[in-house]
């Protein structure tokens, strides 16, 4: 019994100091700011993320909570919550379309143009025009993919012969994680990797460059 016991204090003391040990700051900027991305675990289970300093000091900024999944993995969840989490679509079936497929793509902000659509897994690509829209000349649709920027998603159509769909995307994550949901977090050594680009260094809590959050 006495072994048992000094086991469970080994392995909560042992927690402990892992706990403490990834608090703090990771990333640093240099001189310029032209490449300055950083993300700091409170010891309140809170976090900051900074990402790009212009030169006059601007940057794009997120902050929520973490929590521990193990020893070396966390979860992040930013307070910010997308105002579309997860993308819907209304099909119908339009009798003035023969013979053909028409798609509209949309997010929060209208029309979503540029969009590269692909449907039922074919190679056949189509750029969406300034009315979020794109056609393609088939009997029915099973899936529509779409990848806009750095995100991509196939989303199954229930009704194959719904000739024209009008689909609304989850918020993106454009140019940085602004919206996190039990986002997996690795912790290697000093290395914080949030995902395959951003990589992040543990350094010294003086080095942060934003104030407070």
């Amino acid at each position: 019994m006495k072994k048992f016991k000094l086991i469970v204090i080994l392995i909560l003391l042992s927690s402990c100091s892992t706990n403490k040990s990834i608090v703090g700051l990771y990333g640093n900027c240099g001189k310029k700011f032209t490449d300055c991305s950083q993300i700091e675990l409170k010891s309140d289970k809170t976090f900051g993320y900074l990402i790009y300093l212009e030169p006059n000091g601007n940057g794009s900024f997120t902050g929520g909570t973490w929590n521990y999944l193990n020893n070396d993995t966390i979860i992040l969840n930013t307070t910010l919550k997308p105002e579309i989490p997860k993308t819907n679509y209304i099909g119908k079936i339009n009798p003035e379309l023969k013979n053909k497929i028409r798609i509209y793509i949309s997010d929060k902000d209208g029309p979503l143009e540029y969009a590269i659509v692909s449907i039922n897994g074919s190679k056949e690509e189509k750029e969406t025009n300034y009315q979020g829209m794109v056609e393609f000349e088939v009997d029915q649709v099973k899936t529509v993919t779409y990848q806009f920027i750095m995100n991509e998603e196939e989303i199954e159509i229930k009704n194959p012969n719904h000739n024209e769909i009008e689909m609304k995307i989850k918020d993106q994550n454009v140019t940085y994680p602004e919206y996190m949901r039990d986002h997996i977090v690795k912790i290697k050594g000093r290395k914080l990797i949030l995902d395959s680009i951003n990589i992040y260094k543990k350094t010294k809590l003086k080095n942060k460059q934003w104030y407070s959050y």
